[in-house]
């Protein structure tokens, strides 16, 4: 049976709290040592962790807790769709453009121009469009897993895919399941001995 649609499991019209897995495709490449190789990929955790701080920060995405495997990537997210909707068209314009500034970037966000802004807001379709995605789980996962891949296929000399597909993504539908969820992602590192905490962005 193959997995559930997106629309299945969160809307971006409704708030709903959901539980994301990010896996990389390399069994030991994304932040931990490679046991082959010998090579030390910890310091990557510091790029996914200012990547989560810089989208939070944006985004109308709220990061409950996280946690940064050698091989993937657990975050429990929250989206706001209810803040976006007291945004003007301005300040949500400008806030997709730091992210999607219509050039590659990497980590760091972008500063819109003034003229971007207004074109984005002039176009009526397109600011409805960008609404959307910005309380969206999936562009918000994308958003953090994209920049990711582009660095370490780089610094790796290698091209392809970075993750394995599409993340996977669990609802989390009242008080017990988040705090069992959230215990559940918190002690991830501690199980498998990770020099990693967790923290809260919203």
């Amino acid at each position: 049976m193959g997995r559930s649609l997106r629309s299945e499991i969160f809307s971006v019209s409704e708030v709903c709290i959901c539980h994301c897995v990010q896996r990389c495709v390399r069994k030991a490449g994304l932040a931990g040592v490679d046991k082959t190789t010998g090579k030390d990929y910890l310091y990557r955790k510091d790029w996914i962790r200012r990547r989560l701080e810089a989208l939070a920060s944006t985004w109308s995405v709220d990061v409950l807790t996280y946690a940064i495997m050698s091989n993937h990537i657990h975050v429990i997210l929250r989206n706001r769709p209810d803040v976006v909707a007291a945004w003007s068209d301005e300040e949500a314009a400008t806030r997709w453009l730091k992210v999607f500034p219509g050039r590659r970037m990497e980590e760091q966000l972008a500063a819109s121009s003034e003229s971007d802004v207004k074109a984005m807001v002039n176009n009526a379709e397109k600011m409805k469009e960008i609404r959307e995605r910005l309380s969206d789980i999936s562009w918000f996962m994308r958003a953090l897993a994209e920049p990711i891949a582009r660095m370490a296929n780089r610094q790796d000399d290698c091209t392809g895919r970075f993750w394995e597909g599409r993340f996977k993504a669990q609802r989390i539908v009242d008080e017990a399941g988040l705090l069992a969820c959230s215990m559940y992602v918190d002690l991830n590192p501690i199980r498998a001995r990770t020099p990693w905490g967790h923290t809260i962005f919203s």
